[in-house]
């Protein structure tokens, strides 16, 4: 028997941002298309590393995607006011799991809700180093005890 899906909600994270939805994230069916999740949750991460980080991508140590994942609760259509969720997992010498959760404004549960997977690469040998030092504080500082 599958285990029941747990629904996210606002307060199992530590870091929101406000996202703009557009007409054209609307797809055929009205409400906004799944890339667009991803690209918000991509978003929501990025801007929390370049937080710790203002040089990023200028920089020779960059975090490479190498997993997402999202889930899928309701539909949200433009012209909705959206904010991401954001919290750290787990840290470990290399790599980290960050976990995004895309709310409409004032809804206490997630409409999607995922994860993406970083590394820590030197961006000429593309070999994975550990996390930088000053990432590694912020991200600490995010890191959710009890999930």
């Amino acid at each position: 028997m599958p285990k029941p899906q747990l629904i996210e909600t606002r307060e199992r994270y530590s870091v929101f941002s406000t996202v703009t939805t557009r007409w054209k994230d609307n797809d055929v069916y009205g409400h906004v298309n799944n890339a667009v999740y991803n690209a918000w949750m991509d978003t929501a991460v990025t801007e929390f590393f370049r937080k710790h980080e203002p040089q990023l991508p200028d920089t020779p140590l960059i975090p490479v995607g190498v997993e997402t994942h999202l889930t899928f609760h309701r539909s949200i259509s433009h012209p909705d006011e959206v904010e991401t969720g954001f919290r750290v997992v787990q840290i470990g010498g290399r790599s980290v799991r960050c976990d995004v959760g895309i709310f409409s404004r004032g809804v206490t549960e997630a409409a999607a809700w995922g994860y993406m997977i970083h590394v820590w690469v030197d961006r000429e040998t593309n070999q994975a180093v550990p996390i930088p030092d000053r990432i590694r504080q912020g991200l600490e500082s995010a890191l959710m005890q009890e999930i």
